[in-house]
């Protein structure tokens, strides 16, 4: 009777049903679940776990499917394949980074640049209105994705790899004017200094100046003129720098809609003021539409500042641009300013050595002179 009962257990472990398990028990990366599948830890997948999972970031590019979601996150971005046993992306040229989640800049710029987030090229662009950096924002799904290039002074182009040629006034326009600014500051006896940016993508910034009294107002444009000619390479060593006259000038407002855009005449009244009127000189370089220059009156002292400054902080230093006359307050936005033109438009630029081969009857760094005729 017992080995009747024996090998009918034996019998029935032979005919009862085998059940499996999950491939290569998940490789140690998952867990077995329900039919044998494996439900895998994170940054693990494959049907057996064995494989690496690769950085997300937000799609370039995905299927259309009509839900507005078209960059949401990706493998690998959708640029680039997924190496499942190291768990990183190959990634598409040009794309870059963890996840393929950049574009990134042509030939790293050539040296002669840095390479930036299109949101960071958005908010430090110089914006010539206000004598700063425009603090535009962008804010896209791109706007951490798509790089470029920001070129060092003297170098433009996609990839930072042309020389930037002198600029210069056409010598053969007439009837034109050079710009002037006016820095108006409501403070005295503190120090300030200013900052110019060129046409060439340099920034110069002045040592301290000194401001005088109220009704002073020729000290203070006096030392101005001092930093501003201190400048080395002879960037503004001609310019001038006076009291305004009694006759208050045209000016624009220091931000507007447009570089076109005329703001009319600004009211200053009141004795507490004291107005600078800059004036940039018919030299290569200064001519044309100039960048307003930026006045910091603040307060810096702490170490390791420069300049240091004696500045207020409840002082302001404001720029504007002056027109010469009302005709050209009242006149349409078009302006009868000199050139600022690349070789003075009597020249052709040399990108490789940054220099101006000047046409016959030119010559000077921008070819700005005219030759006498023979």
């Amino acid at each position: 009777m017992r080995k009747w009962c024996v090998g009918a257990i034996v019998m029935a472990m032979l005919v009862a049903p085998a059940f499996g398990a999950c491939p290569n028990k998940c490789s140690g990366h998952g867990r077995c679940g329900k039919n044998d599948v494996c439900d895998c830890m994170q940054n693990w997948t494959g049907g057996d776990c064995s494989g690496r999972v690769c950085p997300f970031a937000r799609a370039w590019h995905d299927t259309a499917v009509g839900d507005d979601d078209a960059h949401y996150y990706a493998e690998c971005s959708n640029r680039g394949v997924c190496d499942r046993e190291k768990g990183v992306c190959d990634c598409d040229d040009p794309f870059s980074g963890s996840g393929c989640r950049r574009l990134g800049c042509p030939k790293d710029c050539n040296g002669h640049g840095t390479c930036e987030f299109i949101e960071e090229l958005a908010a430090n662009g110089y914006d010539p209105r206000i004598g700063g950096a425009s603090g535009r924002k962008y804010t896209l799904w791109d706007q951490e994705k798509i790089m470029g290039c920001h070129c060092d002074p003297g170098w433009e182009g996609h990839e930072c790899n042309q020389r930037v040629c002198p600029k210069g006034d056409d010598p053969l326009t007439t009837d034109q004017y050079e710009m002037s600014q006016a820095i108006v500051i409501d403070a005295e006896t503190i120090t300030g200094f200013l900052t110019y940016h060129d046409p060439y993508g340099g920034a110069w910034v002045t040592s301290k100046f000194d401001i005088g009294l109220f009704g002073d107002d020729a000290t203070t444009c006096a030392n101005i003129k001092n930093v501003l000619r201190r400048l080395p390479n002879n960037v503004l060593n001609t310019v001038a720098v006076a009291p305004a006259t009694d006759f208050f000038p045209f000016l624009r407002t220091s931000k507007t809609a447009s570089d076109g855009s005329i703001g009319g005449q600004i009211s200053i009244g009141g004795t507490d003021k004291t107005i600078c009127i800059v004036n940039f000189k018919s030299e290569p370089g200064t001519t044309g539409y100039q960048n307003l220059l930026s006045c910091d009156v603040s307060t810096h002292a702490v170490a390791g500042q420069h300049p240091k400054s004696d500045g207020s902080a409840t002082a302001n230093c404001l720029v504007y641009e002056v027109y010469p006359d009302a005709t050209a307050v009242a006149a349409s936005a078009t302006r009868v300013l000199s050139e600022l033109a690349e070789c003075s438009n009597r020249g052709q630029c040399d990108s490789t050595t940054g220099l101006c081969k000047c046409y016959t009857g030119h010559m000077g760094l921008a070819c700005q002179k005219q030759e006498a005729l023979v």
